[in-house]
């Protein structure tokens, strides 16, 4: 038996055939195409880079995330659109400066407790200058954020925060496993009503980066990205200890001069306390990018 087959740059082929249901074969440079026989039955696979058992472990992964929520009495949903940029700079030997930033616009118009949510609910920045003490382990020792919610009411909310992370990962073979801690101190304004307080917040992140057209992820390729963060009031006001948890699974793509293209849902949690809790359902569009 024969086939006939198109090769282009950089494709892998594997083709098998049975003898005596033993299988023998051979494999050129990379595609995950597959064609074969067994027991004189014609069989044509295509891979995509991606074993099955790594898919299998990422959409686990990502399903232990988003099965995750539990319903209160008194549950509230809103829809929204969220924009974010990273854009990464080395600036030392060992040091780089992150520079993040996010918008988050509300999709639907709908009233709670009285009151129209903002068309723009929430600007977010963030500088980290992060020391890279090796390829897996990094820390930010002193960074800033700056967040204001509601930005265009009267009854806004300011905070400026300091923070401390470490953030390390650990490539298992089907994927980047990444745990990020970060430590937050929290200057918050709130206009209504009128207060000012001071409170900290930890915070532990769990993500998984898997690529989905080989065991590395090079430039022009797609990959596979979740996490989920878990939010811990040590100190200050709020009416949960456990008070919010993030919930993420998207689709990527890394371009050789652009950086990487991200798009995926983003579910947020809130616990205002035991019998309130707010779901916030975003569609999330990230870039993300390191100057050379």
């Amino acid at each position: 038996m024969s086939w006939r087959y198109k090769l282009t740059p950089g494709m892998r082929i594997r083709m098998s055939t049975a003898v005596e249901g033993r299988w023998a074969g051979f494999e050129t440079n990379p595609s995950r195409l597959r064609l074969g026989t067994r027991m004189n039955s014609p069989v044509v696979l295509f891979h995509f880079g991606l074993p099955a058992e790594s898919m299998r472990r990422a959409l686990f992964f990502a399903f232990l995330f988003f099965s995750g929520g539990s319903y209160a009495d008194d549950t509230h949903h809103f829809y929204e659109f969220r924009t974010q940029i990273s854009l990464t700079k080395q600036v030392l030997d060992r040091w780089d400066l992150n520079i993040f930033t996010s918008e988050n616009a509300n999709l639907v118009d709908k009233a709670y407790g009285g009151e129209q949510p903002p068309t723009n609910v929430q600007n977010y920045l963030l500088i980290g200058p992060t020391y890279k003490y090796s390829p897996n382990l990094n820390f930010v020792f002193l960074g800033y954020i700056y967040q204001r919610t509601s930005p265009i009411y009267d009854n806004f909310v300011n905070e400026n925060r300091i923070f401390q992370q470490v953030v390390y990962s650990t490539d298992f073979g089907f994927g980047l496993v990444t745990h990020r801690v970060r430590f937050e101190q929290r200057f918050i304004h709130d206009k209504a009503p009128e207060q000012k307080f001071l409170g900290t917040r930890l915070r532990y992140q769990l993500g998984m980066m898997v690529p989905l057209q080989g065991e590395e992820l090079d430039n022009g390729e797609f990959y596979f990205n979740t996490y989920n963060e878990f939010y811990f009031i040590t100190s200050g006001a709020g009416g949960a200890t456990y008070n919010e948890n993030w919930t993420y699974a998207g689709i990527g793509y890394k371009t050789a001069k652009y950086g990487k293209f991200e798009v995926g849902p983003l579910l947020q949690r809130v616990i205002v306390d035991k019998h309130d809790i707010r779901y916030f359902n975003l569609l999330q569009f990230s870039w993300s990018h390191n100057f050379d």
